[in-house]
């Protein structure tokens, strides 16, 4: 599989909607007065946005990175745009955060710049499926996303 082929699932798990909406909508009305029955529809829509959860997370585990991907690091509160600039194998890969514009510190909005900044970190994909900051333990370590890009800067501390 490749990385376009990996993004491609999971926008096409992402695109699904719901296939029970118009019986449900039906059903909600007709049983205005019967909660065991509404009750009944209630968890079998819940249980299908469940059963999407899990598979989306699969599929956010299997992405597979390729360069120039825009990614995330996620550190404790903080999140940094970056992009990945190289594939070392295919369980480790280095990236640099992205250069931004502070619009306003304390309502957390930035402008993320295509330019990265010099300074790389290597990232290993682990046995759970996430990638880790090398030498970071699996559980409480700064993680990478490469499923979005966000960047922000927690002003409490």
């Amino acid at each position: 599989m490749t990385s376009e082929e990996s993004f491609a699932r999971l926008d096409a798990i992402r695109a699904e909607k719901y296939p029970h909406e118009e019986r449900d909508r039906e059903e909600w009305r007709a049983y205005a007065d019967n909660p065991k029955k509404r009750a009944e529809i209630s968890r079998r829509h819940s249980d299908w946005r469940d059963e999407m959860e899990r598979r989306e997370n699969e599929a956010i585990k299997a992405l597979i990175p390729r360069v120039g991907l825009p990614c995330t690091v996620y550190y404790y509160t903080d999140r940094h745009a970056a992009t990945v600039t190289k594939i070392l194998s295919p369980n480790k890969v280095v990236v640099q955060d992205n250069l931004v514009e502070c619009e306003d510190y304390y309502a957390g909005e930035y402008k993320i710049l295509p330019e990265v900044e010099p300074s790389e970190q290597v990232f290993t994909k682990r046995r759970n499926g996430m990638w880790i900051l090398e030498g970071h333990p699996t559980k409480g370590g700064v993680r990478l996303l490469l499923h979005y890009q966000s960047h922000y800067i927690d002003p409490h501390f």
